[in-house]
């Protein structure tokens, strides 16, 4: 499914409007934010079929809240959620058929795009997103996801 930028422009707008209210008097607690964050996102986005957050521990990743199908709960810091925590900066994937050590939690993904989550200079997790599509994700929704992390750590 392709969706134009301006749809999906308007459509992350939205959603930021929408989580920033939901988490409006939310403290504290990261996990009912990754939760919320992750919910209204899955349900805005038409283009996405899995998201969600991954914590970052010493050896791995450890699944946080998500919405889509069954996920991987510990993954290495391979593919492109470890990639992306090792490098500190957002990953895009228009196949992930073809990224390196790509970690297959879902046969169904086809492209996925990946925020790190930096606190203190240091990262503390990964938010993911996978498409049943090749070529599903772009700077759009690289720039709104990159806005939205900044919402999960306010205290």
């Amino acid at each position: 499914m392709q969706i134009k930028t301006f749809n999906k422009e308007e459509l992350y707008k939205n959603a930021i409007a929408e989580i920033k209210s939901k988490l409006e008097n939310v403290r504290g607690d990261i996990i009912p934010k990754m939760a919320t964050i992750a919910a209204v996102l899955k349900h805005a986005m038409p283009h996405y079929f899995w998201c969600g957050f991954y914590f970052a521990e010493e050896k791995e990743l450890v699944i946080g809240p998500y919405q889509g199908t069954s996920a991987c709960p510990n993954i290495a810091y391979t593919g492109v959620c470890g990639t992306s925590a090792q490098k500190k900066e957002a990953i895009i994937v228009p196949d992930v058929h073809k990224f390196p050590g790509h970690i297959v939690c879902d046969v169904q993904s086809k492209s996925e795009i990946v925020i790190p989550i930096i606190e203190n200079g240091r990262v503390i997790g990964v938010f993911d997103v996978d498409a049943k599509t090749y070529n599903a994700f772009d700077e759009t929704d690289k720039k709104y996801l990159e806005q939205i992390i900044p919402i999960l750590l306010e205290d």
